[in-house]
């Protein structure tokens, strides 16, 4: 099978290609720019380069991990985030389409509300945010075309990567003896990246369509999430500041509570989530 990979460089991109780098599988690894990971440049808010990089390799399943997912970005740089969220995805739905190629999809927890969480696939989206409202529209573009595809909605992704996630961005402060503010009001289940990797590899190995929710198993709030790992690192934990989400002053708002169930992923996908104490192992390598 030969797959291609968008936003290569990313966390889940790199972890694709890391798991698939040494399959009977052909890689295209793409991100905007030809460097790191990235053998092709591909920048999907360009329908014409889009084209031109399907035309050639002839893919039979694209990964779409590329996505501004900066929250607060999305607020202020709307046409940035709409660009890529929304039209670069129909971009590649038309492309996907003209050259048979199965579209497995990247999406969000944050596109509901966090009212009555945990959400399963058919649960109606509510985003209260601009990236979740990209998200959802970014969705709706696939769906409404007829074509494969597969949407995976994840939350809160973390594993070892150059960029900063919470599990990163909480230990390295700890080690450096500074202080964190973790909010106590707003609940995830943080995703595992070999985790969610290995699904959307799943995904495409058994050409499983439609929507599915692939998380982590365990409901935390960010300062439970500190905590834990204060804890599995025998870090300082006074270190961790509880506060509200109030006092962040952010631009977009948050759901309180969203997180996923399984079941869907789990008996389709043959999903297995790591337990968060046990996914923090290969932070020690780092």
């Amino acid at each position: 099978m030969k797959i291609l990979i968008t936003g290569v460089n990313g966390l889940l991109g790199s972890k694709l290609f890391e798991l698939l780098n040494f399959s009977e599988h052909d890689i295209i690894s793409t991100a905007r720019s030809q460097e790191g990971l990235a053998t092709t440049a591909l920048d999907i808010t360009n329908e014409k380069q889009i084209h031109q990089v399907l035309e050639t390799h002839k893919p039979d399943v694209l990964f779409n991990t590329a996505a501004i997912a900066d929250v607060d970005l999305c607020e202020v740089e709307k046409e940035l985030c709409w660009n890529t969220n929304v039209k670069a995805v129909g971009y590649l739905v038309d492309k996907c389409k003209k050259f048979n190629v199965h579209l497995i999809h990247i999406s969000t927890d944050y596109i509901f509300d966090g009212t009555s969480g945990p959400y399963i696939e058919s649960d109606d989206p509510n985003p209260i945010s601009y990236y979740g409202k990209s998200k959802f529209e970014g969705e709706k573009v696939i769906v409404e075309n007829n074509l494969d595809h597969t949407i995976i909605r994840t939350i809160l992704v973390y594993g070892v990567h150059a960029k900063s996630n919470i599990v990163s961005y909480v230990k390295q402060s700890l080690e450096n003896g500074n202080t964190v503010n973790l909010v106590d009001d707003q609940h995830r289940m943080p995703t595992f990246v070999d985790d969610l990797a290995n699904a959307c590899i799943s995904a495409a190995n058994k050409k499983a369509l439609g929507v599915f929710h692939v998380s982590g198993s365990e409901m935390l709030n960010y300062y439970e999430i500190g905590l834990s790992i204060a804890d599995y690192f025998s870090l300082d934990a006074s270190l961790i500041n509880k506060i509200k989400t109030s006092q962040l002053n952010q631009k977009a708002i948050r759901p309180e509570l969203t997180g996923f169930i399984l079941d869907k992923a789990k008996k389709e996908l043959d999903y297995k989530p790591t337990s968060f104490e046990n996914s923090l192992e290969v932070f020690k390598k780092v």
